[in-house]
């Protein structure tokens, strides 16, 4: 388990907005610089989720020690929180000997979120992204509704699997297939896979 992940840090959906009392507004290297300094002991931050809108306390302990690269095992850029349903994509049907079967996504029970770094811009800009990379393995960012947790999942978009699109899948946007409520409290919760979190201060409306 990396600092990240002992943490609760979610993959994709944390924003880190204060930590040891300064609150990361602008994309200064603050965060970085605190981090170094940091090893061995302890960082307080603010953590603000776009799915519940929610901010909740928690401690980070940088340390190289913990078997894995970096010193929290986690992904961090300055971002500025965007609407959640404007990058979420509910995995509807998956089809046999598809893409996205072989990457094993489930069907009515996963949302993507992003793609590699990008949070993409709804349906037809996801689209464009997957047939620009089709035949090339993609990783994506995916929350799971069974597990409440994010996750890694490489897929490789192909013409060839036998069926029509490069994933093999249907997806859904809008009210209807929005991220659902979390049935536990996320200071109990912690992703299974390497986190990604993104230092930044909520904007108007968060995702």
């Amino acid at each position: 388990n990396s600092p990240g992940d002992l943490a609760g840090l979610q993959s994709i959906l944390d924003y880190v907005v204060v930590a040891n009392g300064i609150r990361l507004d602008s994309d200064d290297g603050v965060f970085v610089k605190m981090i170094g300094d940091s090893v061995g002991g302890e960082i307080p931050c603010t953590v603000f989720n776009t799915q519940t809108l929610r901010t909740r306390e928690t401690v980070i302990r940088p340390t190289a020690n913990w078997g894995g690269a970096g010193l929290l095992g986690v992904t961090i850029r300055f971002d500025v929180a965007r609407p959640l349903e404007k990058h979420t994509l509910h995995v509807l049907d998956v089809y046999p000997s598809s893409p996205a079967s072989a990457a094993g996504l489930d069907a009515f029970n996963d949302y993507i979120l992003g793609v590699g770094d990008l949070l993409y811009d709804g349906p037809d800009e996801f689209g464009e992204i997957v047939a620009y990379n089709c035949g090339r393995p993609v990783r994506l960012y995916v929350y799971s509704s069974r597990t409440e947790a994010v996750r890694e999942v490489t897929i490789t978009p192909s013409k060839d699997w036998g069926g029509e699109g490069c994933l093999g899948c249907g997806v859904g946007c809008g009210y209807l297939h929005s991220l659902p409520r979390r049935r536990t409290k996320l200071a109990a919760a912690a992703t299974r896979t390497s986190a990604a979190a993104a230092a930044a201060a909520p904007a108007t409306g968060a995702p």
